[in-house]
């Protein structure tokens, strides 16, 4: 997936439908070695920074993400560090697609995850 489309994304509703069938595909194609575990680890903290009120600090948190997702590639065994590395260079667009005084895009982003 190009930064170019998660950008799209996130900086825009337009592409609603085309998000959701780039998500399937994402799952489907690029991270289907990345355990559910694992999945669910991210997901759980992007969800508890969408429940709070959009501020600087769930921004800053927000950003810290990236590193969790380099732990996570760098953990993950020889055979499936492509899903990781995908995994990593597609959350770590779109986290840096969210604009910090922006809630719209990270609103979009949430949805995008």
């Amino acid at each position: 997936m190009e930064k170019q489309q998660i950008d799209q994304f996130i900086l825009s509703d337009d592409h609603a439908d085309k998000m959701v069938k780039e998500a399937e595909n994402i799952a489907k194609n690029e991270i289907q070695q990345v355990s559910a575990s694992q999945i669910r680890n991210i997901y759980g903290a992007i969800k508890k920074l969408e429940m709070s009120s959009y501020n600087e600090k769930v921004y800053r948190q927000l950003v810290l993400i990236k590193p969790k997702l380099a732990y996570m590639k760098g953990r993950a065994s020889k055979k499936h560090e492509g899903d990781y590395i995908n995994l990593e260079k597609i959350f770590g667009t779109a986290i840096d697609a969210v604009k910090k005084e922006d809630e719209e895009t990270f609103r979009r982003f949430c949805q995008f995850i």
